[in-house]
């Protein structure tokens, strides 16, 4: 079940909002198409297509979308993607099915890490992109609707309960950590507004290039706000 208890958070909002994080949102579908092997591919949550257009526009995939806000599928729509409520309604196997900042919203992750195994073909990958760590949690986890933050023995031992063998499991955006530990400390305000936006580009324009990088050096093997995850049938 998706956890969608507090009914003041606009979802929408945030999802064209976050369309602003340029380098974030191409560093998570730049991390995934390194595991790509072939077509045919998933989105499984993928709201209003922001990272399945990232992949359409840059590596000429065209994922098949699975989303059931009946809001988020409009855009889906007009972006021309092909989408579905389930992944069961697909009836085909897939060689990738990709997914970022999706499981936590849903309580029994299990059985839905259960039925991507289920739909991939033999060798097929998984990628998952979660946030990380419950020493983070805080009224915003609350308000966007989150079940949980991922440790990364958690997801590995989901992930072998399903069935699945890894292949990379590692933390992402290391600023980020303390960027989400000051919302934490500081409070969250969630109402989208231009200061929100602001924070974002800025955020987004100098100082997640430096986390890609202190990532890329070593540091996402010890902390990050986010996990990476990639996953093998």
């Amino acid at each position: 079940m998706q956890n969608s208890s507090n009914t003041n958070y606009s979802g929408i909002k945030e999802l064209q909002a976050t369309e602003i994080l340029k380098n974030y949102n191409y560093s998570i579908v730049s991390k995934a198409y390194k595991y790509m092997d072939d077509e045919p591919v998933v989105d499984f949550g993928a709201g209003i297509g922001t990272l399945s257009e990232l992949f359409r526009s840059n590596y000429g995939i065209s994922p098949i979308c699975i989303e059931i806000d009946s809001e988020n599928i409009k855009f889906l729509e007009k972006r021309g993607f092909e989408h579905k409520a389930n992944l069961e309604d697909c009836n085909r196997k897939f060689n990738f099915i990709f997914s970022s900042n999706v499981l936590e919203h849903i309580e029994n992750d299990l059985n839905v890490l259960e039925l991507f195994y289920n739909s991939l073909e033999k060798n097929g990958k998984v990628f998952l992109y979660l946030p990380a760590n419950m020493l983070l949690w805080s009224e915003m986890d609350v308000v966007v609707g989150h079940y949980r933050r991922y440790t990364k023995k958690e997801i590995k031992e989901k992930l072998v309960k399903a069935g699945f063998s890894l292949v990379k499991v590692h933390y992402a955006d290391s600023l980020g950590f303390f960027a989400t530990f000051f919302i934490k400390v500081f409070g969250f305000k969630s109402s989208i507004n231009s200061d929100m936006e602001r924070s974002f580009k800025i955020y987004d324009k100098f100082l997640f290039p430096i986390s890609n990088f202190l990532d890329s050096v070593g540091l996402k093997f010890f902390l990050g706000k986010n996990i990476v995850v990639v996953a093998r049938k």
